[in-house]
């Protein structure tokens, strides 16, 4: 695996090799994910928090406004994270605090109302998933595997990771990475 490199980035064979089922993939998504919170930087949280006001208006009666219990603020060490550490969104009504009763993220809309960029506030790790960093290497969470199939992936596929995870995988590589990551999966698979 350390032959595959893009940037600072290893990346796992499993982007080349496995996909979704006919049918399944992020674009379908459950937010199945959201139901234990995320892992976040600390400076994301204070982004977040920068918008107070304008997230407590896009969020519903199964949400709570009191910012001060959006986030645990337990420190859990993580080099993947710029600051070294993570903390997480705390869990509201059995779902991630941000996590309206429509399956709609406040923190998105508000991304994307204010931003007309659904991504620019909102945590690295819900941009990307189904894609993770795990200590340097770009490959597949599989925290929902087999629990939901907008998360689970097969070996028996049309489509790979690379291909149904374009969006997730241009965010954390850019367009360019994005490419050398295609040309990449094409040399894997002539092998």
């Amino acid at each position: 695996m350390s032959d595959l490199k893009i940037g600072n980035y290893t990346i796992d064979p499993v982007l080349f090799e496995k996909g979704f089922s006919r049918g399944c993939g992020p674009y379908q998504c459950q937010t199945t994910c959201c139901s234990s919170g995320v892992y976040l930087d600390p400076s994301e949280r204070d982004v977040i928090l920068q918008h107070t006001d304008e997230i407590k208006l896009k969020m519903d009666e199964t949400q709570t406004t009191n910012e001060s219990v959006w986030f645990d603020n337990i420190r859990v060490d993580d080099k993947d994270f710029p600051a070294g550490y993570a903390i997480g969104t705390e869990v509201y009504n059995d779902k991630c605090v941000f996590l309206g009763k429509d399956g709609r993220c406040s923190v998105q809309l508000v991304s994307a109302e204010k931003y007309n960029d659904p991504w620019k506030i909102k945590p690295f790790y819900c941009i990307a998933f189904p894609i993770v960093l795990d200590t340097g290497v770009l490959t597949f969470d599989d925290y929902q595997q087999d629990k939901a199939g907008c998360c689970s992936i097969v070996s028996d596929t049309d489509s790979t990771l690379v291909d149904s995870c374009k969006a997730e995988l241009e965010f954390v590589l850019g367009k360019e990475g994005y490419e050398e990551l295609v040309v990449m999966k094409s040399n894997h698979q002539s092998k």
